[in-house]
């Protein structure tokens, strides 16, 4: 990846919040803006979505759009969701990005199953003993012959 595409992962990650949320709403606009301020790279629209393509292309991140409709029956496009990938993570953390390691710590805990802020399976699942088992089935089909 050239300067431009690294300062533009650089500046999505930024404006994750370093990692504190999982995407981004920043319009193209704004992105641009916060290149030309912090990075020094003056680009256009096109160029700004031929960077966004490469990266969504080479799997560092994903791009989900969006759409409003208006009260006048029209469906207007919003700035995308853009979200980094495990990939796109790993290569902010081998640029030495600040922040970005401990995003990707989140990342493999979530993934590894160390993330217990949803229910897991043994939580929902009865644990029932062998004879609990056969009792049941025995209920179950003795109201199966009721019916």
């Amino acid at each position: 990846m050239n300067s431009t595409k690294h300062a533009v992962a650089i500046t999505l990650f930024a404006s994750t919040k370093n990692g504190e949320v999982h995407y981004t709403k920043a319009s193209a606009q704004k992105i641009i803006i916060l290149l030309a301020k912090y990075h020094d790279k003056q680009i256009q629209r096109r160029w700004l979505f031929y960077c966004l393509a490469d990266m969504e292309k080479a799997g560092y991140i994903r791009r989900k759009t969006r759409h409003r409709h208006d009260r006048d029956g029209k469906i207007t496009q919003i700035s995308s969701l853009i979200t980094f990938t495990l990939a796109g993570i790993k290569y902010l953390v081998k640029k030495r990005i600040s922040g970005a390691l401990a995003l990707l710590k989140k990342m493999m805990k979530w993934l590894n199953g160390g993330d217990h802020r949803w229910p897991q399976e043994k939580e929902l699942t009865p644990q029932w003993t062998a004879e609990e088992v056969t009792q049941n089935k025995m209920r179950f089909s003795k109201l199966l012959t009721a019916l």
